[in-house]
């Protein structure tokens, strides 16, 4: 995943929770934590416990995030966040607890100035994490949106939703349109998407993968003796390890939804 991506992605999730933006810059982002966040990002329960018990007012923390390293304003400490950092798999985690899956309705009411009802269109939007798994792991983060009715596919469907204002409900002179793919059927969609994009992408990562895997039995059967000299807790020992080689040299691509939602949108008619 790139450094772009995860800012991106960091970003809309401190903005989703209700932390406050301090300072946005290219390179870092400031924040102070909402208390949410702050549960589910710093791990001190007993300060929370404290807190919660005595009625105080609570103090959530404030962290500057960089994506790269070096790159926060000398003096100040940095948080680091790259596609494998622990912070990070703690925003993904924290995201999935909290809200996988939305239902909002783009509110542009103050530009509502007619009398009959406007419709909107309907649109689901899947964020995946594709990990390239073998003995080093690569992530990339896949923004798909589904047009509900025209079975249109849009990817980085996620730059579509910033700078928008959205309603958790119905807005006035508003009604929604009744949907010709049904949910299951656009899930489908996307995951037949999904996989022919993973096809085309560059795969010599596998061919290596599967060359080192090769060596590295080789160099395990080369280990131990015929296996009619090994006992039997020999051969169980080499069976195991024989497992664990295969799991961690094997190539293989690990798919998980990080985040969905239900977006109605304003038509570009309008």
């Amino acid at each position: 995943m790139e450094p772009s991506q995860v800012r991106s992605l960091a970003l809309r999730y401190l903005e989703a929770y209700g932390c406050q933006i301090i300072e946005t810059h290219p390179d870092y982002i400031e924040s102070r934590l909402s208390i949410q966040v702050d549960k589910d990002l710093i791990h001190r329960p007993f300060y929370w416990m404290y807190v919660e018990k005595m009625g105080l007012e609570p103090q959530p923390a404030t962290l500057l995030f960089t994506f790269e390293p070096g790159k926060a304003p000398p003096g100040v400490r940095e948080d680091l966040l790259t596609s494998g950092a622990p912070r990070f798999q703690q925003m993904l985690l924290s995201a999935r607890k909290n809200g996988r899956f939305v239902r909002l309705y783009e509110d542009n009411s103050r530009r509502v100035q007619r009398r009959d009802s406007l419709p909107y269109e309907p649109w689901l939007a899947l964020h995946y994490q594709i990990s390239f798994l073998c003995d080093r792991k690569k992530d990339d983060l896949v923004s798909l949106g589904i047009h509900l009715r025209t079975g249109e596919i849009v990817e980085n469907f996620d730059q579509q939703l910033q700078h928008r204002e959205w309603s958790h409900r119905l807005p006035d002179r508003r009604h929604t349109l009744p949907l010709l793919l049904s949910i299951p059927e656009a899930v489908g969609e996307l995951e037949y998407w999904l996989q022919g994009w993973i096809e085309h992408q560059d795969l010599t990562w596998a061919d290596h993968a599967m060359a080192q895997l090769n060596q590295e039995l080789a160099q395990l059967h080369a280990f131990y003796p015929e296996e009619w000299r090994m006992s039997d807790s020999l051969h169980e020992e080499k069976k195991q390890r024989l497992r664990e080689t295969v799991w961690q040299y094997h190539p293989r691509v690990e798919v998980e939804t990080v985040g969905a939602g239900l977006f109605y949108l304003t038509s570009q008619k309008e």
